[in-house]
């Protein structure tokens, strides 16, 4: 994440030490020549590697100590890599050509994905749809849902003329079975035709819709 910076003290003696002739036991312990030059070039060096070069060779020197190598202290934070850098030209139009294809297939998959629709699909004989099992559930959930809230205005009306006819017109009880029939009836009949005229115009727009002509263009050649 981050190298020690080399401060003026601690730069002078690494260029001292790699100017100086290491011998071979010397170079199995320690880091070269080589790479004490590349920390001396880009002016900063690991803290690991620093308290090796220390040990095996300024510590017995009394001149010599962390306090002053690390006087003034600075880090060197590395920069981070951008994504793409390094990439030959060659690379990136081969990068290039796999985003096309897999924004076409993307498209592809989209455009020939059934579109989901948040109400009932209504499916007739002759009409094909592969549906998946969370549709197939979704259109349970919708249909037990309205059969619950038609029955339950179906059941609502009745008792409100039940309950009219009974405290305000003081109607008989044999009339007051047939209005609450004759309504409840009127109730149902209206809310099924209403509901089959909803899912028609679903199903002409899912028509219309699968009868539009698709207009392809070719925007690159792969």
């Amino acid at each position: 994440m981050f190298e020690i910076k080399l401060n003026k003290c601690l730069k002078t003696h690494l260029e001292t030490l790699s100017s100086e002739n290491i011998t071979t036991e010397q170079q199995e312990q320690t880091i070269s020549n080589g790479e004490i030059n590349r920390y001396i070039e880009r002016e900063s060096i690991p803290m690991s590697s620093l308290l090796s070069i220390f040990n095996l060779h300024w510590q017995n020197c009394p001149e010599i100590t962390m306090k002053n190598l690390l006087t003034p202290l600075h880090f060197k934070f590395k920069e981070k890599r951008k994504p793409g850098e390094g990439y030959s030209k060659e690379f990136k139009e081969q990068l290039d050509k796999l985003r096309l294809v897999e924004q076409e297939n993307d498209y592809q998959r989209l455009v020939n994905r059934e579109k989901e629709t948040n109400s009932l699909v209504h499916v007739k004989e002759g009409d094909e749809l592969d549906l998946s099992p969370a549709q197939i559930n979704k259109q349970i959930k919708e249909q037990v849902t309205t059969i619950f809230n038609i029955l339950l205005s179906v059941l609502s009306v009745i008792f409100a003329i039940w309950y009219w006819t009974g405290t305000s017109m003081r109607v008989e009880i044999q009339y007051r079975i047939l209005l609450c029939l004759f309504f409840g009836i009127l109730v149902l009949v209206a809310e099924v035709v209403v509901y089959n005229s909803y899912l028609n115009k679903i199903d002409d727009a899912r028509k219309k819709e699968r009868s539009k002509i698709e207009k392809k263009k070719v925007i690159k050649t792969l």
